[in-house]
């Protein structure tokens, strides 16, 4: 059982959190309750709970202040805030002080409880674990550096890497086969799981892969950037990997679609015999990943396999379909035709993205002086291109800037510049404080004169208009992310939280939660 404490001034509150749930039946006890962070921080020093339930606002002590006491001494506790929407940017606050999560104490109900009790209780059996593994993990994560070490700086195993790999396989005289998988695109699944530095997605695929092979003699090593090294034992008699061993890559990838939502691809190396061939064995495996790009994500790549100038004839047939797409332009077919033998010639993935690049800024050329506007949008789509993966994935964005362009001259037909000037500043802007003397200065007018002429072209008031766009954009994150309501508030230029969720529901006819529950 998880101890609990719940610290509230408010004595029907307190009763009413207590009698909200059943505890017991979650794995929980509510240890004691107290009215304020003074007597609250005299239970915790007695009773130690896993749990702390505390309001902001209370006498003698509040609670940012008994979180910081709490915090000083434990790290393990675990604390969920009562809180009301006026506290606001206290919430955000006590947030990056590492609690888990907050309730709104006066709509709080059970299956709101439960599923944040859910979320403690999942977190307190990982830093447990964790605890306890610890010094396992330490040796094993030692004996991964210096096995890593041989492989990118060839830098020697030494003994004692010998007989660690020695206890996972038994003697060096074996095959060995070695897979690279990599996670499809690694950043927008960093992004999905709010996770800027990736621990918790490595975690959690590492946690996935480690149960899958429970069964299999292996080595399990997370690399760099979505990339995991895994060695199993070959059968003598082959030379490329069993049907079991394509079971288990095949487990694997239903698995991690399954619940990481992420395609996987993996290169797979010769058999190799003796430790002395694993760098051979990895270079083989980040060649064989190397074909992704032409051939396509989620597959498994034979480093046996590779024929080396297979790339050549990929690139005609994708780049003849783009020429034939736009043989109107008998300029861009030509462009498009001398880029091809490049391509051919040297099938770097660099010089590919550089050209799409340069092709993408010479249509803005067009559309857009020289200025902040043309830059923002030419870093937009060049952030894009970077992700690409494939050379499929470049010629869609291509295709989808051609598109963007297409509309955007015809959309701009009648607008005058001051119009034009004002929708870019817009859209590159609208998370920050917008205010009609800002753009008035921008397009050198005076305030009166910008609002009638921006109503007179779109049809709308330009402050509705700016309005409009941010709730557009809110409802792209709701749609896309697992980010809370007071976060998209921030990303979309709201800085209060209430005036957001007021706005949105004028404008969509119901709640940013209601709009993501109806999703």
């Amino acid at each position: 059982m998880y101890k609990v404490l719940i610290v509230e001034d408010e004595m029907y509150v307190r009763m009413g959190i207590k009698m909200l749930t059943e505890w017991e039946r979650l794995g929980f006890e509510v240890v004691a309750d107290v009215e304020n962070g003074k007597q609250a921080l005299a239970v915790y020093e007695t009773l130690h709970p896993d749990i702390i339930i505390t309001d902001i606002k209370m006498p003698l002590m509040d609670g940012m202040e008994l979180i910081r006491e709490i915090r000083k001494q434990d790290e393990r506790a675990r604390f969920i805030i009562l809180t009301c929407l006026e506290d606001f940017d206290v919430v955000r606050e006590a947030i990056s002080m590492d609690v888990t999560d907050y309730v709104l104490k006066l709509t709080v109900n059970q299956d709101d409880m439960e599923r944040v009790l859910s979320k403690v209780k999942k977190e307190l059996i990982i830093l447990d674990r964790t605890k306890q593994d610890k010094e396992e993990l330490r040796d094993e994560k030692y004996f991964q550096e210096r096995f890593l070490n041989y492989l990118y700086y060839r830098i020697g195993m030494g003994a004692e890497v010998e007989e660690w790999l020695k206890s996972r396989f038994g003697s060096a005289d074996k095959k060995f086969v070695m897979l690279v998988l990599e996670i499809d695109h690694y950043e927008e699944r960093k992004r999905m799981f709010n996770d800027s530095y990736g621990d918790i997605l490595i975690s959690a695929v590492g946690n996935i892969l480690s149960e899958i092979m429970m069964e299999e003699k292996h080595i399990l090593i997370p690399e760099k950037k979505g990339h995991f090294i895994i060695m199993l034992e070959g059968e003598e008699e082959r030379q490329l990997p069993s049907e079991h061993m394509l079971q288990i890559m095949e487990r694997i990838r239903e698995i991690l679609n399954r619940y990481v939502k992420s395609s996987i691809t993996f290169g797979i190396s010769h058999m190799g015999i003796e430790y002395e061939y694993f760098y051979e064995m990895y270079v083989q495996c980040l060649q064989a990943l190397e074909k992704k790009f032409y051939h396509g994500l989620d597959k498994n790549y034979f480093y046996s396999l590779i024929k080396p100038d297979d790339y050549q004839t990929m690139i005609q047939r994708k780049m003849n379909k783009l020429i034939q797409n736009h043989k109107a332009d008998e300029a861009k077919c030509r462009l498009f035709e001398d880029a091809m033998k490049s391509f051919c010639q040297h099938g770097n993935p660099e010089t590919i993205k550089h050209f799409f690049e340069q092709a993408v800024n010479m249509e803005l050329v067009h559309i857009l002086p020289e200025g902040d506007q043309r830059f923002q949008i030419t870093a937009s789509f060049k952030d894009k291109l970077n992700e690409c993966q494939t050379f499929d994935e470049i010629l869609d964005i291509y295709e989808e800037c051609m598109k963007y362009f297409s509309e955007a001259k015809e959309g701009q037909t009648g607008l005058s510049k001051p119009v034009k000037e004002i929708l870019y500043f817009i859209s590159s802007h609208y998370a920050e404080n917008i205010t009609l003397n800002q753009i008035a200065e921008m397009v050198d007018l005076s305030r009166t004169y910008v609002c009638g002429l921006f109503k007179k072209e779109m049809g709308v008031n330009l402050t509705n208009y700016i309005m409009a766009y941010r709730i557009d954009k809110a409802k792209e994150l709701l749609k896309t992310t697992n980010m809370k309501s007071y976060e998209i508030a921030e990303k979309v230029g709201f800085p209060d939280i209430s005036y957001f969720s007021r706005t949105f529901k004028k404008l969509t006819g119901q709640s940013p939660n209601a709009y993501k529950k109806m999703l």
